[in-house]
């Protein structure tokens, strides 16, 4: 009878968890794409169900029955399901109703400052005749990358600054103080000390222990390729929006043509099929291109979770999301970095062979290093020498020329260490924001600061991407979180060495899909990420592969990348028909653009490709 009560709380648990979290998962894609018939209603009833899964989540009650259940478990399947559910709940129980109640309150405010700023004015003064262009977020960074007016990248920079201004005006100050109060009545320093305890099972000085630890370790670097660049390019290029220029727009350009955005979805789908990934008969739903109205950052959420129940696979269902702009130049580029990213996402949670939706969803306990980790790996392959010189192809089947590998090269591995350093600015500056006394807490205190942070880490008048201009840093469940992508980078580059070190090569290698699922993907967070890396790669996690990485000089680094090339005769192409064991729809709001449900991924692919000149010509 123990036994079959145990079920009965599992099961019912299960049901419930499924219907709160598919609802507030399918809301907030609809809402986050634009899609909605009635935003407003929507918004409203997605403020609703996401206080209605807090409420579950946070339930000590259900910690506590769990606890006692857990004593009455009789088979080591239950006691797994078990723990992992407990895991789950004592990662976000909030004990107290006023700190639960602070809790709600927060995301009410959440919820209208992300109205407002999806309400946002957004663009740039035209300083030819000084009148206001709507651009999203997105175009405005590309602008800053390749436009070759000078006093056009600075407007585009300045509209990015002015995302700062209008959050600070808009309430977010109230939301950090909000946010710290929670933290605080739940015993910790801060908020952001209380949400890394949460989600990485790590405090706050331990996180920055290692991030200041790198910071260190490639500020000599850093400086010394800044100087010589400054020397290079004239006092002016360390000002941010000639800066990103200098460095990327003409390489930008020249590399367009080998980053055709319409053949992103069937380079993406060949290079993972070559590596043997797969994703479990999930379906997955891409919404790719940049329009009014949609959130301005890509993004995977899995509101179809994968497991076994009670024996029986449930696939995943998962939505992910690009901002590309097929028009500008570097639009391909970043169309297929997102699709290896967030397909790579995608991969990971499709692959999660556990028993229980609780080991599966991308929240807490599941590490958020953990879960970038793998989408930074793959995405990551596309900067390889030998990938570029297999997949990059212009429009006459011809492979990106080694002139133009050794320039990207040369050009930018003198960078990569300050390019680590570009992104510990962003929880540099989240860090300041909640230990700064609440008396100094307004506006123009906070830019101030901010400003000191990205010069200090940058070595520029300012950052390239102003630290509030991040989405990451204003959404409740993204907020202390952007360490992660850092975090991620150690074991991004150990994973590469381990695998390098053992095949020789990482293009193409069909092992790769293989020892992913096996040792990153199939256990879900039931095992703590330090764990999971040291299973695959035999040692503790460590930031030693990125140090050195970041700190190889370009002849090395160059020297590496022919010997990679020339191992490309080595290893097979992959020429067979592309089957991710997948359903993909690829849609634009709410026009489905393409889909391989009745026929094949390379005609899907085309498909999408057609479609793109069409708009590309509208």
């Amino acid at each position: 009878m123990q036994m079959t009560r145990v079920a009965k709380v599992l099961d019912e648990l299960k049901e419930e968890y499924l219907s709160l979290y598919e609802n507030k998962e399918d809301l907030f894609w609809r809402t986050k794409m634009g899609i909605s018939e009635d935003l407003d209603k929507e918004h409203e009833q997605f403020v609703k169900a996401e206080v209605a899964f807090n409420r579950f989540m946070q339930s000590p009650e259900r910690l506590k029955n769990l606890r006692e259940a857990r004593e009455d478990a009789q088979t080591e399947e239950q006691q797994q399901t078990l723990d992992g559910w407990i895991r789950y709940f004592a990662a976000n129980v909030i004990e107290t109703p006023e700190a639960q109640a602070l809790s709600e309150e927060i995301v009410t405010l959440e919820k209208a400052l992300e109205r407002k700023r999806g309400g946002m004015n957004l663009g740039y003064i035209d300083p030819a005749n000084n009148e206001f262009v709507k651009t999203s977020s997105i175009g405005l960074g590309l602008m800053m990358r390749t436009d070759t007016d000078e006093a056009r990248r600075k407007a585009a920079y300045e509209g990015l600054q002015s995302i700062e201004n209008f959050v600070l005006e808009a309430g977010f100050l109230d939301i950090i103080k909000k946010r710290n109060e929670l933290g605080r009545s739940l015993g910790y320093e801060d908020y952001y000390d209380w949400r890394v305890s949460v989600v990485e099972q790590m405090r706050k000085k331990d996180i920055f222990d290692w991030l200041d630890d790198l910071e260190r370790k490639t500020a000599d670097k850093a400086k010394e390729s800044l100087m010589a660049f400054q020397k290079e390019h004239g006092e002016s290029v360390l000002e941010p929006w000639n800066f990103m220029y200098a460095r990327a727009g003409n390489l930008t350009k020249e590399l367009d043509p080998y980053f055709s955005f319409g053949s992103a979805v069937e380079r993406w789908g060949r290079s993972f099929a070559a590596l043997g990934i797969t994703f479990r008969d999930a379906t997955l739903t891409l919404d790719l291109l940049d329009r009014e109205g949609k959130y301005e950052n890509g993004f995977m959420h899995c509101p179809g979770l994968a497991f076994y129940d009670k024996g029986a696979w449930k696939p995943a269902r998962i939505n992910f999301t690009a901002n590309a702009a097929p028009s500008q130049v570097g639009g391909g580029l970043r169309a297929l970095k997102t699709l290896l990213h967030e397909g790579g996402h995608a991969a990971h949670f499709s692959n999660i062979t556990m028993n229980a939706p609780c080991f599966s969803h991308e929240f807490a306990p599941t590490s958020v290093a953990y879960a970038e980790t793998q989408s930074m790996f793959l995405d990551s392959l596309m900067t390889d020498a030998d990938w570029r010189r297999r997949y990059a192809l212009n429009a006459d089947g011809e492979p990106i020329p080694m002139s133009l590998i050794e320039r990207t090269i040369r050009e930018n591995q003198p960078f990569m260490g300050w390019g680590i350093r570009s992104m510990v600015t962003i929880p540099f500056g989240e860090r300041a924001l909640y230990e700064c006394p609440e008396d100094k807490l307004e506006p123009g205190y906070v830019l101030e600061a901010f400003r000191g942070i990205e010069q200090k880490l940058q070595g520029l008048s300012a950052g390239v991407r102003p630290i509030l201009s991040v989405p990451h840093l204003l959404s409740g469940e993204a907020s202390a979180y952007y360490h992660a992508y850092i975090i991620a980078e150690m074991a991004v580059y150990q994973t590469r060495k381990f695998f390098l070190e053992r095949d020789g090569h990482l293009t193409d290698n069909p092992n790769i899909g293989t020892d992913l699922a096996t040792h990153y993907w199939a256990s879900g967070n039931s095992k703590p990420f330090q764990q999971v890396v040291q299973d695959l790669t035999g040692t503790p996690l460590s930031a030693d592969a990125l140090v050195d990485a970041c700190n190889m000089d370009a002849d090395t680094k160059w020297e590496k990348a022919q010997q990679a090339v020339n191992k490309l005769s080595e290893i097979p192409a992959f020429e067979g028909d592309v089957d991710l064991e997948a359903q993909v729809r690829i849609i634009h709001g709410r026009e489905l653009v393409a889909s391989n449900e009745e026929g094949s991924f390379e005609g899907m692919a085309k498909t999408f490709d057609q479609w793109v000149e069409k708009q590309r010509a509208s």
